[in-house]
């Protein structure tokens, strides 16, 4: 009865899989109509994806690399602030994405993880589109990754997209029985991107007291 337990599990896992998989252009389509959909109505459309945190990354810099006059150059502010976006919008996507398809659900019979992975592929397209926005803004200071360093990109990028899946997984299980789930989220992102070496680097650690030290460095961004 033991061995049988986990074959069995095995067993669901894979056609789970196959189903995922069966469905994939599905949840590509959704994910490019979700795309267009989200700022369709407003005049710059999809270069909000860009915008949003490049935006957010000037506020920071102004604030914190002009008048309080840190270490921290526009460079180094834009770089995290690209990236903790994509992390925080997969978050916040897999978090609505079962609530806010849910006559979807009731009429379609599909595997539910479809709808956190449509969340997936929306952040992965948008956070591609703006690397290239990125490098044009921070090029011409001369901060260019070279060439020897180019093949760390789709393995850093590949355990970032499977990081952002499960904590959109876990988000989506999560906010279909607690709803109050959305309110909270961005409370816990803000206090998260202070938390994170964005605004100030590693050598910050340097300066902290045990045990603060050590549970520093189980923070994944």
């Amino acid at each position: 009865m033991k061995t049988q337990l986990p074959s069995r599990a095995i067993r669901v896992a894979s056609d789970y899989a196959k189903a995922l998989w069966s469905r994939r252009e599905f949840a590509w389509y959704m994910a490019m109509g979700n795309l267009k959909a989200r700022n369709a109505s407003t005049t710059l459309g999809l270069m909000w994806w860009v915008l949003n945190p490049l935006l957010l990354g000037m506020v920071y810099w102004l604030v914190f690399g002009v008048i309080i006059r840190t270490s921290r150059d526009l460079d180094f502010l834009l770089s995290g602030m690209f990236v903790f976006y994509f992390t925080s919008t997969s978050l916040t996507g897999g978090a609505n994405s079962i609530i806010s398809n849910g006559k979807l659900l009731a009429n379609l019979s599909f595997p539910r993880m479809i709808l956190p992975i449509t969340a997936i592929v929306e952040g992965s397209v948008g956070f591609l589109a703006s690397l290239v926005a990125l490098y044009v803004i921070i090029g011409p200071t001369g901060t260019w990754p070279k060439l020897s360093m180019l093949w760390l990109f789709p393995i850093a990028f590949s355990i970032h997209v499977l990081f952002n899946l499960g904590l959109a997984a876990l988000a989506a299980r999560i906010a279909v029985p607690f709803r109050d789930v959305n309110n909270v989220l961005p409370y816990l992102i803000r206090l998260w991107l202070y938390l994170s070496p964005i605004i100030y680097g590693l050598d910050f650690v340097d300066r902290l007291s045990a045990p603060w030290d050590t549970i520093y460095y189980f923070n994944p961004m």
